[in-house]
């Protein structure tokens, strides 16, 4: 490979017009730009770009080894700083290997114990009688990511708890350790307007830090718009069928992803609640081609999650918002794109 690239520099360079080379030694700037200095530097140093897509400018050759015009190191943003304290600070769980896999969810199955540290059930009404409708992830100590759709309900009130660490929240024989705490402020994306179902996102505020522990921890976010994985795992405590209840245990589903155009043709523009189509700039949409996969009833706000290589705790694509029936063939769900919200939610939970 290294041998391919020197090849194609040499080929540029062997035009011997004087547009291909910048005339400018190793360590000089070659660009000036808003995101900082680019410098030249030997090709082989600047591996933060990827050759095969960026045809850089050759500034220089020292002997037959091209310098090329190299763009400054993208700054990390907060997020991604907070991951990888995140990483680093807490311990990945004891893995206990429990035999039997019980089936369940539309084509899922049982989550396991501390395996989804990242969580969270949104209840409504008062403590005594609360009625957990919702999903969501813990995104740091003190705050919840969810869907914009999740924050009030006509009949019960704005979303009022989290509940953290839960596996089956109808029985406490289940491995769980909850963290139950008051949702004390709610921040729904300013461009959301209900009923249309675009920026369907909110951010709800914990009453006090949370504990980390084995059963409770962050969710990392994607923060590249593409995702090179061809599925996503969707985690939540929702219906098992669409004419079932929902499910009290956590449950989880591998779906595949679809690209934009297809979604669209898929879903069609007959929705007055989305009567731009799916954006693809800010949704995301899964599912088979054969059904029998789906989030349904129950699973909105919870969250789209991708493996992190390296690391037991989990990344964040998406955020489930809506589709029609649940699990039928050819028929999507559409989820909040969360890498396009990166700004936002740091300007909230990272100020």
């Amino acid at each position: 490979m290294w041998f391919l690239v020197v090849g194609i520099f040499a080929c540029s360079a062997s035009l011997n017009d004087a547009q291909y080379l910048l005339g400018l030694a190793e360590g000089e700037v070659c660009s000036d730009r808003s995101e900082g200095q680019w410098i030249c530097t030997a090709h082989k140093q600047c591996t933060h770009v990827d050759l095969k897509v960026m045809r850089p400018t050759i500034c220089s050759f020292k002997g037959k080894l091209p310098i090329i015009c190299c763009p400054p190191k993208k700054k990390m943003s907060k997020a991604e700083m907070s991951c990888l304290r995140y990483i680093a600070e807490i311990p990945c769980p004891i893995k206990i290997s429990i035999p039997g896999v019980h089936i369940a969810v539309v084509g899922g199955k049982e989550s396991k114990s501390k395996t989804q540290r990242h969580m969270a059930l949104i209840g409504y009404g008062p403590k005594n009688n609360i009625d957990w409708r919702c999903g969501g992830s813990l995104v740091s100590e003190l705050w919840v990511l969810s869907a914009a759709h999740c924050t009030n309900t006509a009949d019960s009130g704005p979303a009022a708890w989290a509940r953290l660490g839960e596996l089956d929240h109808s029985t406490n024989n289940d491995d769980a350790r909850p963290q139950d705490q008051r949702i004390v402020q709610r921040i729904n994306h300013p461009q959301y307007k209900e009923p249309l179902k675009y920026h369907d996102i909110a951010l709800y505020k914990l009453e006090s830090r949370v504990l980390f522990d084995q059963y409770v921890a962050p969710i990392c976010l994607h923060t590249a718009f593409d995702i090179d994985e061809p599925k996503g795992t969707v985690v939540g405590w929702g219906r098992t069928d669409f004419a079932d209840d929902v499910s009290s245990r956590l449950m989880e589903v591998d779906i595949t992803l679809i690209d934009n155009p297809e979604c669209r043709r898929l879903y069609g523009s007959n929705d007055p609640t989305a009567p731009r189509g799916i954006e693809r700039l800010t949704m995301l949409c899964a599912g088979e081609k054969e059904g029998g996969k789906d989030a349904c009833i129950g699973d909105s706000g919870g969250p789209m999650v991708i493996n992190q290589p390296g690391s037991c705790l989990k990344k964040q694509v998406g955020i489930t918002s809506f589709g029609r029936d649940c699990g039928l063939p050819n028929s999507p769900g559409i989820y909040t794109r969360v890498s396009s919200y990166v700004g936002w939610i740091e300007s909230i939970v990272w100020p």
